[in-house]
């Protein structure tokens, strides 16, 4: 028996590969989800801040949906390996991702991202560097720059967007 097929089939067994399915999944999700978009009313041009309400829903929806295919394309081409438990890694990931998730509602948004920037790559072995400090800083305030002041996308005010609009 060949180390190959201990590791794992190749996909040239017949059977789809299992990013298939995972994909079928997230693309039905996906068109559901923009189903359900279509009943959100257009918002009055006085009103719509130049984004209407359904653009960014349908946006990350079409975002979700081509690297869903693009997942399941590569899926393909790759042989796969066998299943493991899942590493202490990825559990405190998603500890991470709900802790983000109240930190937003709890800190705001530039406040919550800024911490996960910080934290999660420090959580995948990265060192703590003042280069990953900048890159904590930087892009989640050049995010709430684009989409809050430049798009008009409302994100629900913290800490640091208080601060912010009292200076701008």
């Amino acid at each position: 028996m060949s180390a190959e097929t201990e590791s794992g089939r190749p996909v040239g067994t017949g059977r789809l590969p299992r990013d298939f399915l995972v994909g079928a999944v997230l693309l039905a999700f996906c068109a559901g989800t923009y189903w359900v978009s279509l009943g959100i009313a257009e918002a009055p041009a006085a009103l719509a801040q130049n984004v209407q309400p359904a653009t960014f829903p349908r946006l990350v929806l079409a975002i979700i949906a081509a690297l869903t295919v693009l997942m399941m394309a590569l899926g393909f081409r790759r042989v796969e390996p066998a299943r493991r438990t899942p590493k202490l890694v990825m559990l405190m990931t998603v500890a991470l991702m709900i802790a983000f998730v109240t930190a937003f509602g709890t800190l705001g948004s530039l406040a919550a991202m800024m911490l996960f920037c910080l934290v999660m790559p420090v959580v995948w072995g990265e060192r703590l560097s003042a280069k990953l400090v900048v890159y904590a800083l930087t892009f989640p305030l050049t995010v709430y720059l684009i989409f809050d002041v430049g798009l008009g996308v409302y994100f629900p005010p913290g800490v640091i967007e208080n601060l912010i609009d009292s200076i701008i």
